[in-house]
């Protein structure tokens, strides 16, 4: 038994597909098939139950499943803690909406406490950012949702209003006449956050409660980059529902007329995402304590 065939068969099961679990560790589905086949003659029981439609574990595989599973996160935080370039760094991955309203303050706050560490950020999407705080590709995250995500817990540290952005024009200047100008403004060209955004999916939530599809918008674009979009509204592009803290300033600097969406409701949380404590390094652990005093004694607010 080793490492390699205990990845294989994690992943695998983790995903019920041998492709997939392939493709996450970069191998060739062949390899992965074939670590497992070894690993379950040298255990002599099956680990995994294969159909031509699905893919499960026997009573022996969730066994091993839970010990795999321990040894493979005390092997990826072994690794932190004992590579010293990696123990300098803290990988963020963070989600749009905190990357232009959190994130730059909170690190400069950290840097003025810690000088020493260095940092690492990537910024896409709340999912994706979620996916790989529990896969291990980051030390911790910011995301605007949260998800069942195993291997990850989410602390809600500020809140986040969402609004209907649209451009600063003669056309728009008129809906602030109305007294409730939001379905109005529903039919006018709609550009779309991408599927993974948690602006994607508190928008889809918002039109439920309002009654409405999204098939029923004349969404013209569906767009990944938070700024760009802001840009085409400023152009005069159409509408969006945004994060209010990602287009106040171009609010208050004229580019945008702003609509609130007018219920409690879209008052979201934004979150901190962070591993479970048995693959969390001593560095993250700093850094997470350090966000939740940072957060709790008021020092910045939404």
């Amino acid at each position: 038994m080793d490492i390699r065939q205990l990845e294989a068969f994690v992943y695998t099961a983790k995903y019920q597909s041998f492709s997939l679990a392939a493709q996450k560790l970069y191998l060739s589905q062949p390899t992965v098939s074939s670590h497992i086949c070894n690993l379950e003659k040298e255990l002599h029981t099956q680990l995994l139950q294969r159909t031509t439609k699905a893919l499960s574990m026997t009573p022996a595989g969730r066994r091993l499943y839970s010990y795999a599973a321990e040894i493979l996160d005390l092997r990826h935080k072994a690794i932190l803690e004992l590579t010293s370039q990696q123990e300098a760094t803290l990988h963020i991955g963070v989600s749009s909406v905190p990357s232009l309203h959190l994130l730059p303050e909170l690190l400069a706050a950290y840097h003025a406490q810690a000088p020493e560490v260095r940092f690492r950020t990537s910024c896409s999407d709340s999912l994706d950012v979620i996916r790989r705080v529990s896969e291990g590709g980051c030390d911790i995250g910011l995301a605007d949702t949260k998800t069942a995500a195993p291997g990850c817990g989410f602390l809600p540290v500020t809140s986040d209003e969402l609004v209907l952005a649209a451009p600063n024009t003669p056309h728009f200047r008129e809906y602030q006449q109305q007294k409730e100008p939001l379905r109005a403004l529903l039919r006018e060209p709609f550009l779309l956050r991408e599927d993974n955004s948690g602006t994607k999916q508190e928008t889809l939530y918002f039109l439920r409660n309002m009654g409405l599809s999204l098939d029923e918008l004349n969404v013209i674009a569906v767009m990944d980059d938070a700024a760009s979009l802001i840009r085409c509204i400023t152009l005069g592009m159409g509408v969006s529902i945004l994060s209010r803290a990602t287009v106040q300033n171009d609010a208050q600097s004229g580019r945008l007329l702003l609509f609130p969406l007018g219920q409690s409701a879209f008052l979201r949380r934004l979150y901190i995402v962070y591993p479970s404590a048995r693959r969390m390094s001593e560095q993250t652990r700093r850094f997470l304590d350090f966000m939740k005093e940072y957060y709790q004694t008021g020092q910045r607010q939404a």
